[in-house]
């Protein structure tokens, strides 16, 4: 019971490399978070790659 109740509360993450232009970094992240990156100017020179494997 206990562990249905986390999976509600739980958010999908995706394995995703981050490349800000000067190091590549391994992440976690929401799908929110990659819209964030991917669409706000302030991450202008970022690119994040999902790991699809």
């Amino acid at each position: 019971m206990l562990k249905k109740i986390k999976n509600i509360f739980k958010k999908k993450t995706f394995s995703c490399i981050v490349w800000d232009g000067k190091c590549m970094k391994y992440l976690e992240l929401t799908q929110e978070r990659i819209d964030e990156i991917n669409n706000d100017p302030k991450y202008k020179e970022w690119s994040v790659t999902i790991n699809e494997n």
